[in-house]
């Protein structure tokens, strides 16, 4: 899946030098149908609380009603993106449920929506939302027309109802096993996609759950010119 970004969005150097993962988090929302997936997916929520209760990155739902969390790494810095999904996953954790999304993001859309715009600073305290908003939100402020673009879609009403028609599904087919992904940013493309410790993490994933419901996805942004650039992202086999 490609998508190209013409010059209206910000500074290209800002997309090309990706420093940091949530970044990219900004380009899934931003373009979701990027994301090489069969079915149409809508991105439900952005965790900022660590691994410990929410691991990923990135929760989604498609139009089956599946759940996606997405973990992102670097590949140059050879992290392990499975590893927390081994410790996490138990098919009967409320995180899992159509009921506690329900619930859950609509309590965090509110609030999302309750300010003018996703790149403005929050009151102190006022950390609730669905979008990407560690560091003060510091990566969505990098690109404020990227943002206006995710802005406008969220507040589009099309996009409240995808998410309450998906979880609808969800719990008619009472809540299957979610998918785990690997979202690997390639800032340097020398460098090996996943390690063996990785799929080694993802080896025992599998067997814990679904054998295809683990995956890896590559992510990447290279100039086509000197005003243009691409966002690229695609499967990858380990």
């Amino acid at each position: 899946m490609i998508v190209k970004i013409p010059s209206e969005y910000d500074d290209l150097n800002l997309f090309v030098n990706t420093k940091h993962e949530e970044d990219a988090l900004c380009w899934l929302w931003a373009f979701p149908s990027i994301f090489p997936w069969p079915r149409q997916v809508v991105w439900l929520y952005t965790p900022v609380v660590g691994n410990t209760r929410w691991p990923g990155d990135l929760w989604g739902i498609d139009s089956e009603g599946d759940l996606l969390i997405i973990e992102a790494k670097q590949c140059k810095r050879r992290d392990d993106p499975f590893v927390d999904f081994v410790r996490f996953h138990n098919p009967f954790r409320e995180e899992l449920f159509a009921s506690h999304w329900q619930l859950k993001w609509k309590k965090h859309f509110l609030a999302e929506i309750s300010f003018p715009n996703g790149w403005s600073e929050r009151p102190l305290g006022k950390t609730d939302g669905i979008l990407p908003r560690s560091n003060k939100r510091k990566h969505l402020r990098r690109w404020p027309s990227l943002c206006q673009k995710i802005d406008d879609q969220i507040r589009n009403r099309q996009y409240d109802q995808k998410v309450k028609r998906y979880l609808q599904i969800r719990d008619q087919r009472h809540n299957p096993e979610p998918y785990y992904l690997a979202l690997m940013i390639e800032t340097h493309q020398n460098h090996p996609i996943l390690t063996n410790v990785a799929k080694k993490s993802a080896l025992a994933l599998q067997t814990i759950t679904k054998d295809n419901h683990v995956g890896s996805i590559a992510i990447h942004c290279r100039r086509i010119s000197s005003e243009k650039g691409v966002i690229e992202a695609r499967v990858i086999d380990w």
